[in-house]
Parts: C-alpha cells; structure tokens; sequence
C-alpha cells in the first residue's frame, strides 16, 4: 500500500494531513499511551521500554498505533503517528506478544513513508515551496522534518522530478489544493 492508496481510501485531498484520521479510514486504530495502558493492562515501564514516542501492533487481527500523548510536541506526534502507519502497511507489524525487533530497513521505510505522506514533493513542487519553513507550515510537520524535507525537494528539483505515475496521481488528487495555496501565495 502507497501513501497514494492511503490518501484515497481515506478521501484526502489537503495539507496538512491529520494521520489519525486517515489511519481510522483504513481501520487503524490510534490510542494514546494512557489509553493504552488501561486497555490492555500493561505497566508504563513496559510501554517506555517500547518506545518513548509510539509503536505499532497487530491484536485481533487489527492494527493498532500507540502514542506517548506526553513526550513530544503535536507535529512529532503527527509524524510518530504516519512513521507507524507506515510499518502497518508496509507490513512491518507483527502481533503485539510477538515483540517483533525492527530492522533498520524497516525503519528507514516508515520514515520515507511518513514524510512521503505527510509532505507528498510532487504537492511542495507544484505549490513552489520555496524553504523549510513553508513547508513546515504547508505540511504541519517539525523542523527537523521540514529541513530534511527541503533538502529532498532541492534535489527532487536538480534530477528534473517528473510529475508522472504515482507522483502524477498524487497531483492530480491535490490539484484543487495546490490552486488555491498557489493563488493565495500571489497575494
């Protein structure tokens, strides 16, 4: 599953992206770490052992992303929510006993998808987004995320990113967006 089929099956045509909203669309469900430890009986330590910010797993045949409501700022939280959406549907998760250790790989592959999604480049291209800071804004996405982000787009611009596939679809689905944020950018 792409970012593309997410942002279709979940209706999404605008930034920022809220990614609870569009994991709930694919029957995700996104508790907080209190919610979590009440539901499922389990210690704080255990969830911290976890992770400090989120994870993600597999019970009753359903995905689930928890997220620490109380270590981070909301745009990181966003990006945690996207990053372990995206292990859901990469097909990274396992069963929450199974205390699957993700690879490297496997993480830098939710990264690549939470930033795919959160911040799609053919969207920043065709809006001419012109630093880190604009997207931060177009995006709703932290700092760190948006530099990273920029750097992506800048090269994305030097090899000449052609706007076809996947990227044309995802255009395509945020045209009405892209008009109105580049009319508005005129002013």
């Amino acid at each position: 599953m792409t970012a593309n089929d997410v942002y279709e099956a979940a209706g999404i045509t605008e930034l920022p992206i809220d990614p609870s909203k569009a994991a709930a669309a694919i029957g995700i469900k996104t508790v907080s770490y209190k919610s979590m430890r009440k539901i499922y009986d389990i210690e704080v330590e255990e969830l911290y052992n976890t992770s400090t910010c989120g994870f993600a797993f597999k019970i009753n045949n359903r995905f689930v992303i928890a997220v620490n409501e109380n270590s981070c700022g909301e745009r990181q939280r966003r990006f945690t929510i996207a990053h372990e959406l995206g292990h859901c549907v990469l097909g990274h998760i396992g069963k929450l006993s199974e205390k699957k250790e993700l690879t490297l790989s496997e993480e830098r592959q939710a990264d690549k998808f939470a930033a795919d999604f959160l911040a799609p480049l053919p969207v920043l291209i065709l809006c001419g987004a012109e630093s880190a800071e604009e997207i931060k804004k177009i995006c709703g996405i932290s700092n760190q995320a948006a530099e990273i982000r920029y750097e992506e787009l800048v090269r994305a611009r030097k090899s000449n990113f052609l706007l076809f596939g996947e990227n044309s679809r995802i255009a395509d689905r945020f045209s009405e967006f892209i008009k109105r944020y580049r009319a508005g950018k005129g002013r």
